[in-house]
């Protein structure tokens, strides 16, 4: 699958598209257009790699009592997402910072914003019952000429498919009951 550069497509409104299931792998796309791919070593471990034209990186997350996510080209720390109770800080080489939260409290999507608090991302996963299938990226006009932009897409992206799988693991454990529940066999 070929990759074209970010800054080739239309960078207002992406969308991560899941491309395989074990391990998980998802791709971004700016309407039918390969941007970048991002992919899981393997299903129980949280390194990744998010591959674009513009090179390769890993995320992944660390820390217990301090927990946080990293991004990393061979050597070099490019960014590091902190996680905090309420909010979660991105700091990207050279100094520029970002905070990343909910949308909302009944809203299961994210939004990065500027040090400011202006939004430039808003990211919205896309579920088939409690599966997670797809997600929205909608980039802020101001935002899409963002060099950190790539960085904040995968790695805002990383952290959500993460926490997805989180729930996903608990839902083994502990059944989900609700609408969305699935029928078992003794109650049919």
């Amino acid at each position: 699958m070929a990759i074209s550069p970010l800054s080739a497509v239309d960078r207002t409104t992406l969308r991560w598209l899941r491309t395989r299931e074990r391990p998980e792998a998802f791709s971004l796309l700016s309407g039918e257009t390969t941007v970048a791919t991002l992919e899981w070593v393997q299903r129980e471990g949280s390194l990744a790699t998010l591959r674009s034209s513009s090179g390769e990186w890993t995320m992944k997350r660390g820390g217990f009592l301090n927990p946080h996510v990293t991004v990393r080209s061979e050597e070099k720390t490019l960014a590091r997402l902190s996680v905090h109770l309420n909010y979660h800080s991105i700091e990207v080489a050279g100094g520029r910072s970002y905070r990343f939260h909910r949308a909302g409290v009944l809203i299961p999507a994210w939004k990065v914003s500027s040090a400011g608090g202006e939004e430039l991302l808003h990211v919205e996963p896309v579920r088939e019952g409690r599966h997670l299938t797809a997600g929205a990226v909608v980039v802020a006009p101001r935002a899409s000429e963002l060099a950190d932009l790539l960085v904040l897409v995968g790695l805002s992206w990383y952290f959500i498919v993460l926490a997805w799988f989180e729930d996903e693991a608990v839902e083994t454990l502990a059944p989900f009951e609700g609408p969305d529940a699935p029928v078992s066999r003794s109650s049919r």
